[in-house]
């Protein structure tokens, strides 16, 4: 007869299961409902905003019925990709099920692969912080889209920034102050989406960011604010390494920011092992180092805010001293 599972090896067996498979344990099996209840989920791609919570395929939408019942709400669950939608009447607030939600799935360890998409910094986020509620997600690619920069201390001290490399962020007028937080400034890769003309980052709050590679989304970037940029990466020592990629809508635009650089600072046609659209230009920063600027196309993405095709790059690479190649290591 086979002998039971240890207590420390149940956890270790649910612990790898599926979300799937322990939601239907949490349903069947009441007698595993404690143990599984106390550990973190692995979950996909989760989506969290004001009224709507998403992960592994799902969405919660909850909606108020004031007019009905001020104490019921509309509950509207979409599976993403069958587009089946199921609606149910609650005597719960809208506030009420989110709560239910999070604390349902976002647990002390928690594991989102692909992306984290917080969309607003929910005022129960807050309010769970400030209450003393304690844990951290390991959150690997967090996209955040909020118009306020107030509660983002609370909802950052959920991520364990140990785990955290790439971050896009939604840059609007209220929330521009975020940029000047550490773990925004120096996670691996960032990305800045600017999608209002009169909502935009200085050039000094841009040259402030110290990422591995820095990506801009921002069509209202000029050329004296490259030019500027451009110096402050000579002038600054950045590491070898270190890339920053413009997105643009045409290849001329590409070749008219190369050919602003090259007229402004002297630079000269790049020696590279990696093969360019068109030349690319080089600056010398130094005995082991040079800036190499050169036009890529854009890697396809699953989300744009704007359909961007080409790319100015620009990246520290070394110099071998015995030859004068210029070698790039991946990032």
């Amino acid at each position: 007869m086979d002998k039971p599972l240890s207590y420390d090896s149940l956890k270790s067996v649910l612990k790898h299961m599926s979300l799937k498979k322990r939601e239907v344990i949490n349903r069947q099996i009441s007698e595993l409902r404690t143990v599984n209840s106390r550990l973190p989920y692995v979950l996909e791609n989760v989506r969290i905003g004001e009224n709507y919570f998403g992960t592994n395929g799902r969405s919660w939408v909850a909606e108020s019925e004031a007019v009905v019942d001020p104490e019921k709400s509309k509950v509207a669950i979409y599976q993403n990709n069958s587009h089946k939608k199921a609606e149910y009447c609650v005597n719960k607030s809208p506030e009420e099920i989110w709560e239910q939600l999070f604390d349902e799935y976002i647990r002390d360890g928690t594991v989102v692969r692909g992306s984290f998409y917080f969309r607003g910094i929910p005022e129960l986020v807050k309010r769970k912080r400030e209450n003393g509620k304690d844990l951290k997600m390991k959150v690997k690619n967090l996209e955040l889209n909020t118009f306020e920069k107030e509660g983002y201390d609370s909802f950052i001290q959920f991520i364990d920034l140990d785990v955290l490399e790439n971050v896009t962020f939604v840059a609007v007028k209220n929330t521009l102050a975020i940029l000047s937080k550490p773990e925004i400034q120096t996670c691996k890769n960032l990305t800045v989406v600017v999608t209002y003309a009169c909502d935009y980052p200085s050039v000094d709050q841009l040259r402030g960011l110290r990422n591995q590679h820095l990506q801009l989304e921002h069509l209202h970037f000029t050329l004296h604010d490259l030019q500027l940029f451009v110096q402050d990466w000579i002038t600054s020592g950045r590491e070898i390494g270190t890339r920053f990629s413009w997105a643009q809508k045409q290849s001329k635009d590409v070749a008219d920011s190369l050919e602003h650089v090259k007229t402004h600072f002297g630079a000269v046609e790049a020696v590279s092992n990696k093969p360019y659209y068109g030349n690319g230009i080089t600056l010398n920063m130094g005995e082991d180092r040079e800036l190499v600027m050169f036009c890529d196309k854009s890697k396809p993405q699953s989300e744009k805010y704007i359909d961007y095709s080409w790319v100015f790059e620009m990246e520290v690479v070394a110099i071998t001293p015995a030859t004068g190649i210029v070698t790039t290591p991946d990032v």
